[in-house]
């Protein structure tokens, strides 16, 4: 069985701008499985077809990097029924949980749900976005969300031959990280919660603070997390909502040439 590392992040592109190119790379690996999970729909409080442009475009980034065919599945895992797109080498979970706004609060259109309120006890629960296929999951409370992460890693670590797979993710801590959306925080304290204790190695990246800090890449590992960006998640919401999308390249060049990260091992 090949080994397994894990991406996980608050919205779909978050990945690509703040950890593409070790994302490209790891889907390189003839012997590893990549596990992208997001956590919510990543909305942004709009009733078109935005996120589902968004979920798909990390999709496609995955194929990008990887050219292999994929099935969307819905499964069950946690107590809820998660979309899964599974390929040869690489999976994408989504939770489809409503986004929480810039400052945490939520949208109208969603109920102004947000996981930093549920984390925070301001929610008694809260519904994923329906689809056709899978209709809205309700949360009740947040040991329920962390439960249903920890149930995927759980799941997708089955079989894996390294004994402490390592866990891409923005950092929880707000000094090291500081503000950053309050999705990335709250998904991060979920798998802070428990990471550790089951015994997965964990890289934390910094999000949008680093604009405000120098650009580290170049070259070749420039190009392919621009590539998987790009040719991936910019290409396919481009096509899905009809034009590029006015915030791509602005946040490309805000954040693209930069990756700062730490690590905590088991």
């Amino acid at each position: 069985m090949p080994h397994v590392v894990f991406h996980v992040s608050g919205h779909p592109d978050d990945v690509l701008l703040f950890k593409g190119e070790m994302l490209h790379n790891d889907l390189q690996w003839p012997d590893v499985k990549v596990v992208s999970v997001v956590t919510t729909a990543g909305d942004a409080g709009r009733v078109d077809d935005w996120w589902w442009a968004r979920e798909h475009g990390l999709v496609d980034s995955l194929r990008v990097g990887k050219r292999e065919d994929f099935t969307p599945i819905p499964i069950t895992v946690g107590g809820h029924t998660v979309m899964c797109y599974r390929a040869g080498s690489w999976r994408a979970w989504f939770l489809r949980l409503p986004d929480g706004n810039v400052d945490g609060s939520g949208f109208a259109s969603t109920g102004f749900q947000s996981l930093p309120k549920l984390r925070d006890g301001q929610l008694s629960g809260m519904d994923s976005l329906p689809t056709a296929a899978i209709p809205a999951q309700h949360y009740s409370s947040w040991a329920d969300v962390v439960r249903t992460l920890r149930a995927i890693v759980s799941l997708e670590r089955r079989g894996a031959t390294n004994p402490h797979p390592w866990v891409n993710a923005s950092d929880y801590n707000r000094a090291r990280n500081p503000e950053d959306h309050p999705d990335h925080y709250a998904t991060a304290d979920a798998l802070r919660s428990f990471l550790g204790q089951d015994g997965c190695n964990r890289a934390w990246w910094v999000s949008y603070d680093t604009a405000d800090r120098p650009a580290n890449l170049s070259g070749t590992t420039l190009a392919n997390k621009r590539r998987l960006y790009y040719d991936g998640y910019v290409d396919l919401t481009t096509r899905i909502m009809g034009r590029k999308p006015p915030e791509c390249d602005a946040e490309w060049n805000r954040w693209g040439a930069r990756d700062y990260w730490r690590e905590e091992t088991v």
